[in-house]
């Protein structure tokens, strides 16, 4: 594959990727205190924690500061990501690569911690 045609099919992917649209999945609960976001989930445990004895599902909860709660309420399932990052640059009056850079790292472990999930389209 020549170094053209790898090019290309990154811009395609990225710019699919900022077309997505992020939507928080549902919390088990919420809960602001001292100034942060509290938001508790349920998801399955991996194989081998419950060959261990693990039970099947856990609970976590995660502390989101004010600019991780920014992020999250963003997700509401209408905006795409273009556009969270958009409103996160003017909102921080930081560039719009910083805020890329954030926000779509910040999005990557919010879908890795089971915050959300995006719907792309095909």
């Amino acid at each position: 594959m020549g170094k053209r045609k790898k090019t290309e099919q990154n811009t395609e992917a990225r710019n699919a990727a900022l077309e997505a649209v992020p939507h928080k999945l549902p919390p088990l609960k919420r809960e602001e205190k001292d100034g942060k976001l509290y938001v508790t989930v349920q998801f399955s445990r991996p194989g081998w924690q419950r060959l261990l004895g693990a039970g099947e599902t856990c609970q976590r909860t995660f502390g989101l500061d004010a600019y991780g709660r920014r992020v999250y309420e963003s997700c509401d399932g209408t905006r795409t990501v273009k556009a969270v990052i958009k409103r996160f640059s003017k909102a921080t009056r930081i560039s719009l690569p910083e805020a890329e850079t954030a926000v779509t790292k910040f999005m990557r472990t919010l879908i890795s911690k089971g915050l959300i999930a995006m719907a792309m389209d095909k």
